[in-house]
């Protein structure tokens, strides 16, 4: 399980840059294309939203309506805020269809959770999640393993989240 969370280290990094050196690109072809990518481009984004997501998500500072640069400026955006979640979730992911939870241990502090799964093939796999806070209202996103949450209906995405957020 480790193992295999290792291995996938190095090509999940590379996915993870390319996702922001295309981001601008990606968020160019967009505007010609729609909010959802095309093909494969989608591994460079999220699966369980469009690239306008973070409007219907709510999330601050995305905004209905936009168009021409403040668009592109947008999705590009959205693009570095969930890079390569789809190649995370297709290729590096573990299938959701009869997966389980084995065993959860949710500690007392509740920013810090551990999650051991095994997929119906029997292949275990983790998920460990803790929300560091800071000051000023920050936090630090700790997220390693393949999120306890199938975004997209289908798998569980491979995890290495490691970046400052806004509570």
């Amino acid at each position: 399980m480790i193992l295999r969370y290792l291995a996938y280290f190095p090509i999940n990094l590379a996915f993870v840059l390319l996702s922001y050196l295309l981001a601008p690109a990606l968020a160019g072809l967009s505007l010609l294309t729609g909010p959802r990518l095309p093909g494969v481009l989608q591994w460079f984004s999220t699966l369980d939203a469009d690239l306008d997501g973070g409007v219907t998500q709510r999330v601050r500072g995305y905004r209905a309506g936009l168009r021409g640069w403040r668009l592109w400026w947008q999705r590009t955006c959205w693009i570095c805020r969930n890079p390569a979640h789809g190649w995370q979730s297709t290729v590096l992911g573990m299938p959701a269809a009869g997966s389980a939870i084995v065993q959860a241990r949710l500690s007392l502090d509740p920013n810090q959770q551990l999650y051991l799964m095994k997929t119906a093939a029997g292949v275990p796999f983790f998920c460990f999640k803790r929300d560091q806070p800071l000051a000023a209202g920050f936090y630090v996103k700790l997220w390693f393993g393949w999120v306890n949450r199938a975004y997209d209906g289908r798998n569980h995405h491979y995890s290495f989240q490691i970046g400052p957020k806004r509570a």
